[in-house]
């Protein structure tokens, strides 16, 4: 029923989708199959942006105030992550640097960060991918040796044309300027040593079908396995009620909707598997008017206990609520009012059901030894070159503190380290040739191992 809607809508729009891509119209959600994990959660502390092409001014802010609240939401023993948006490529340096001290302030109070890589580029910089890729690894040096900074996506919902204030889609390049930069942006945070970094980009539920279908071939035609090597995660930024669906009366149900989708049909057409994390990087519900509060918390609360029920099943590592504050309550703008508290810092009900759901479904707050001071894992793997297409063995050695049960991933596939740090893994490497990684984890650590893929018949 939910596809035959969906496919209804879509001709309404006009939409045409040839046959291919009417694959990813709808999908129903796996039964849980895997114990729930627990949720990194997440909150936006800043202004909303503003839906296309200007940015509106929000309602007088009070940092002390919107600190407390952000104290309050964090339970005893758990993570809380604050998401920093609007950090943009045509801000430059001075941009890098001011969010570098929104950075340094948080963690300060005990709070570790995440942030956009906006591209919206400068004045006359559309489609210049060279000096982008200046700016990505500028932004990487900024932050990677900031160890409070968890993660970094590159661009933001770079299959949206419409709001250029808000997603990068409507620049020219953005795709290139994604797939290239998340690439260099792994590349630099190894090169300081930063595998524990996660690089990803996120992905604005949805388009049309047809589009949505292309953007999803094109990153893969465009990256490669260099890309799907790079990739740490995904995220999804899903609005039901607000921006899609527009109207709905199931919003927990649209979000693992849009997961399922995700996982199982847009991610494997850029060649990303089950290895790379699903997360919620944008997820909101408004109060219109002012009005609306019973609805918001309710909406609110199933999407979480969803979340928690598929994150074992679907991959779900991570969470981020958009955003701490209205930008004006009563406010006309399509984010105007989906805080948790409004524009006067008054708490809505949703405000006590996310802190409740972060002391339920929150992932514990890490050690504080972890990973700042831990001896680093380091990683070496024979054989260093291998024959595309040519079956091969992989010795792979783990040394650092931690190194039994460590994680070793190359491709799809898994392998663990036993006592002494070692593990085997046969693999067969197909694609372009280049280069792969070898991935390890152990106890939040990361580190990685380059693999040169050489041309069949050498």
């Amino acid at each position: 029923m939910r596809r035959a809607l969906v496919l209804a809508l879509a001709l309404a729009l006009g939409w045409s989708a040839p046959a291919a891509a009417q694959d990813c119209l709808s999908a129903e959600a796996p039964a849980p199959s895997a114990p729930p994990q627990p949720l990194r959660m997440g909150i936006f502390p800043l202004a909303a942006g503003s839906a296309g092409a200007a940015q509106g001014e929000p309602a007088p802010e009070d940092p002390a105030r919107a600190l407390a609240a952000l104290r309050g939401l964090r339970a005893p023993g758990k993570e809380l992550v604050v998401r920093l948006n609007r950090m943009f490529w045509a801000d430059g340096d001075a941009g890098l640097a001011r969010f570098a001290g929104l950075v340094d302030g948080y963690a300060r109070e005990g709070f570790r960060s995440e942030l956009q890589v906006r591209y919206h580029p400068p004045e006359g910089h559309a489609g210049d991918i060279a000096s982008w890729l200046d700016y990505v690894r500028a932004a990487v040096r900024t932050f990677a040796p900031r160890r409070s900074v968890v993660a970094l996506s590159i661009t933001n919902e770079a299959n949206l044309p419409g709001s250029p204030n808000t997603s990068d889609g409507f620049y020219a390049g953005v795709r290139d300027a994604l797939v290239q930069g998340v690439i260099a942006a792994r590349a630099e945070a190894d090169r300081l040593g930063r595998p524990d970094l996660a690089i990803g980009f996120s992905y604005a539920y949805r388009g049309a079908p047809q589009s949505d279908d292309a953007f999803w071939e094109e990153l893969g035609a465009k990256g490669g396995p260099a890309f799907a090597a790079a990739v740490d995660q995904v995220g999804l930024q899903v609005y039901p009620g607000l921006f899609w669906p527009p109207a709905t009366t199931d919003p927990a149900g649209d979000v693992i909707e849009a997961l399922t989708l995700l996982r199982e049909c847009w991610m494997p057409k850029a060649g990303l598997g089950r290895d790379v994390a699903l997360s919620v990087t944008e997820n909101g519900y408004a109060t219109r008017g002012g009005t609306g509060e019973e609805r918001q918390a309710a909406d609110l609360g199933a999407t979480l206990d969803a979340l928690a029920r598929w994150s074992g099943t679907l991959g779900i590592t991570d969470y981020r609520y958009f955003n701490l504050r209205d930008n004006r309550s009563t406010g006309g703008d399509l984010f105007d009012a989906v805080g948790l508290l409004f524009d006067d810092y008054r708490e809505k009900r949703a405000y006590g059901v996310f802190r409740e759901a972060v002391a339920k479904h929150g992932a514990a707050a890490p050690a504080a030894s972890q990973p700042a001071t831990a001896r680093p894992l380091r990683v070496t793997v024979r054989p260093r070159s291998v024959v595309r297409g040519r079956r091969v063995l992989l010795r792979i050695r783990v040394r650092g503190a931690g190194v039994n049960g460590a994680l070793v991933r190359v491709g799809g596939k898994r392998a663990w380290t036993g006592r002494s740090g070692r593990a085997r893994l046969r693999y067969r490497f197909v694609g372009r040739p280049g280069r792969r990684l070898v991935r390890v984890t152990s106890d939040g650590r990361r580190a990685t191992a380059r693999i040169r893929i050489l041309p069949s018949g050498t």
